[in-house]
This record gives C-alpha cells, structure tokens and sequence, in this order.
C-alpha cells in the first residue's frame, strides 16, 4: 500500500503557491497564522470523536509510555492549543493552518495528506457561519478553480426536528448516524429499523408495557420497580457489572425506548429530510411542507434561516449552494451548521474538503464553554482542479542562472554565483559538467535559460540557450 505522496518539483511549486495564496486570501481577512504539532496525545482527538475516528489514526506508544497519534486534523489541536492558553487575543479569534494530517484510508489509498483551513474561536452567530461558508466558496474562486459548490446542512436543526417527534437522544444520533447508509441505498428502511430493533431503540414484544410504566414514573420510582421485578433473578455480580449497575443501565434503557410507531415516524422523516435536498429556494419550500407533514414548529427551522440569510450577503461569483440537512459529516464534535465543498471531476470523493459548528468541543478539551466554527481545504484535490492557465508564484524576482566553470578554478564560479545571489538573482553551480555541450544540455532539463561561463580571471561571458 503506498502511504505517502511524492510530489516532483513542478508539482511542489504548484502547491506550494497555492497555499501561500490561500493564505494571502485568509490573512486579508483577519486570520494569523498557527502552527500545532504532528504528534499529539490520542486522547485529544477521540474526547469528541470517539471510535468514528480512532479506526482511522496513525496511534502508537511512545518510548515513555504515553499513547500517541499523528494528528489526523488540525481542529482538536488548534482548540487545544486556544485551552491552554497559547493563542492569547480578543474573542473571536482567527486562526489559519496548513500541514500534514494522516488518516488511514480503508481502500488502501493515501494515508497523508495536506490541509489548509481556518478556525474562528468566539463567535457563535449565523454571521459568524456565513463568513466560514463564503471563505470556503470564495478561496476557490480567487484560485481560478471553477464547478465547485456547497452543500450545507445543519446538525442542530436535524436533531431538532427529530426531538420534536418524541426520540431520545439515544435514538436521535442513531436516526442521524443512519441518514448516509439510507441515503447512498447502502441499507433499506427495513435494514435501518431491524438494526434499532437489535439495538433494543423500540420494543415490540413483552417489555414494551414495562416501558411505557417506567416512562410515566419518576426515575428512582421506574429503577425501583424494575429491581422488584429482576432481582430474584441476579445475584451477586454479572460479568464486572454489580446487581446495582445492571439494574440501573437496564431501567434507564426502558426509560429510554421509544414506541415502534415514532420510530416509524422518525424513519418517514429521515427519507423526507432526504428528498427535501436541492437549491436553497426549492429545498427550504419542502423542508416546509415537511414541517407541517410531521407537526413539527416552523421556528424549528430558524437557526438554518438565520444562516442562509447572512450567507445572502456575500458575492459567492456564482458558486450554487445546496440545501441538504441530511448531511451530517463525519466528526461526531458538530453541533450547528455543516457544510460540504463539492466538485463533479474529483475522483473517488466529490469533496475538496469542508468543515462546521463544533460548540461544545472547547469545553470538552478543558476550557470554559465557547463557540467556534471552522473549515478545510484537502489540497491535493484543489490541485488536481486548477485551471490550465494557473502561473504557479515565483518568490524570485529574476530567472534562474547557471554558473559553470570549466576554464576556471571553482573559487571564482562560487564567487560568481554568490555574487549573483547577494543580487537576488537565483544561481545554480554547474557541479559535473565536462563541457560546453553538457552545460547546456543539463541547463536545459533544468528549465534554466541563461548559462554564465567563468573564464580565466573571473572573466564571464553570458550565453541564452
């Protein structure tokens, strides 16, 4: 399996410019720089992620014992890095980022890869989300890229509108967790409701009056009742459970199991949240009619409102923006809006990377509750779509040269070249040639136009091949 990319040096111009364009584009509005190490604590990355993204890390221990990850994105660390204090300044705060990541991909493709992307710490507004999802459809643009879109959703709203029909959250990020299998037809409705069944999400058989009784008591009431009917039948410890735990984890699970007719319900509205997903006129009408079909408030909808109207705002130059809050991602950290940046030529995957509201994550790292959305780029698919025309920036005011000496001593070509240098102009040293000819046939392969040729003295006579 390759696990690495290697890149040629035009290839790595070419990157390299687009990221420090990228980062033009970011500076002008307000972002700084950071950098945040390649090596973490494992722990970081799963407090919020949990197994989704541990199957996908590069984790080993370290000579002192302490389990490590290379860092397979960059948001943990910069919120890490805000905790402890490092990033210092007003809220909100603008951070800028660009590295390798490493995630292990199941189809043995790459394993590493470089991101670019920004965070804004502080500022929990629809403004706030607009000004992310501009800069996501806007960085392209100022790149020459063309096709691209973005696809956004809002997790928030999502569990909204399946909390209104009466689902424990248990059974919310189940019916959320499900929504890309029914969508991609990777698992039918009856897949999705035999998989809750197995879960235990609903009760069809004996349990399901005990479950209704326990919803309707107090909850020391419910667990109570529960040890009256089943502690007959424990005794001692099960496994490295206590009586106590197994009773207390199995009256809370009554407690939380739904009837099977508001799953049925939830299920109707994950394949309406599906088909209601389009241009953002169209798929907010039928997010409407959705609405009224499952009795759910309008004002459900609101926070989604509030950040298409501020995106309104902003000259997209044409980049579409699809409606789609059956989009979830796939960090388990989101909270709000999540979005998607989407191109038809990309191989394999359509998206060239994309990002959300993650509010609860800087709590969860140790900090004091705050709001933070962020974003980014995978760059080697935002290469692979550049136009033909893209002229790679060159740090170098002047055109290579190359110094050769063949009927001079070496002192004097050093000198030369240094001299060129000191005047900005790049200056290769011409280390093997035997000859005039050779000199210009490596010149040439090198993409370099100019050869000096140092003569006895210092005298130097300037050839363009």
């Amino acid at each position: 399996m390759k696990t690495s990319r290697d890149y040629s040096p035009a290839r790595q111009r070419v990157a390299a410019s687009v990221r420090a364009r990228l980062e033009r584009f970011l500076k002008r509005r307000g972002y700084l720089a950071v950098a945040t190490p390649m090596l973490e604590s494992t722990d970081l990355f799963l407090k919020k992620s949990g197994g989704e993204l541990a199957a996908s890390m590069y984790s080993f221990t370290d000579p002192s014992g302490r389990r490590v990850s290379l860092r397979p994105e960059f948001t943990s660390s910069v919120v890490r890095a805000f905790v402890d204090g490092l990033l210092k300044g007003p809220l909100p705060q603008r951070w800028l980022y660009a590295g390798q990541v490493f995630r292990h991909e199941t189809d043995g493709g790459s394993g590493e890869f470089e991101q670019l992307g920004a965070e804004v710490l502080g500022a929990g507004s629809a403004e706030a989300d607009a000004e992310v999802l501009a800069l996501a459809a806007q960085g392209l643009t100022a790149l020459g890229v063309t096709g691209h879109r973005l696809r956004v959703g809002h997790i928030g709203v999502a569990a909204a509108m399946y909390g209104a029909l009466g689902l424990s959250e248990r059974t919310r990020t189940f019916m959320m967790g499900s929504l890309a299998a029914l969508r991609s037809g990777k698992e039918s409705v009856e897949d999705v409701r035999a998989r809750a069944e197995r879960l235990a999400l609903f009760n069809m058989g004996r349990n399901r009056q005990l479950a209704r009784i326990t919803q309707a008591l107090p909850s020391e009431d419910a667990a109570e009742m529960v040890r009256g009917f089943m502690s007959s039948g424990l005794d001692g410890t099960t496994g490295q459970r206590t009586q106590d735990e197994i009773l207390r984890r199995y009256s809370k699970k009554l407690r939380e199991t739904g009837e099977p007719e508001v799953f049925d319900r939830a299920l109707a509205l994950s394949q309406g949240l599906i088909r209601s997903t389009g241009p953002v006129g169209k798929a907010r009408a039928m997010l409407s009619k959705l609405m009224v079909q499952h009795s759910i408030p309008e004002s459900v909808l609101q926070p989604l409102d509030a950040v298409l109207t501020a995106l309104s705002r902003y000259d997209l130059h044409g980049v579409p923006v699809v409606l789609d809050l059956a989009a979830t991602r796939g960090l388990a950290y989101y909270t709000g809006t999540v979005f998607d940046i989407e191109h038809p030529r990309v191989k394999g995957s359509p998206s060239l990377g994309g990002g959300g509201r993650y509010d609860d994550l800087v709590a969860a790292l140790g900090g004091k509750q705050a709001p933070a959305i962020g974003f980014a780029y995978a760059l080697p698919r935002v290469v692979q779509l550049l136009p033909r025309d893209f002229s790679p920036d060159d740090g170098d005011q002047y055109a290579a040269v190359l110094v050769t000496a063949q009927e001079a001593g070496m002192d004097e070509a050093v000198v030369t070249a240094e001299r060129l240098r000191a005047q900005g102009i790049p200056a290769e040293l011409d280390l093997e040639s035997k000859s005039d000819a050779d000199a210009a046939k490596y010149a040439k392969l090198r993409g370099i136009e100019t050869i000096m040729r140092v003569g006895q003295g210092g005298r130097v006579t300037e050839q363009i091949i």
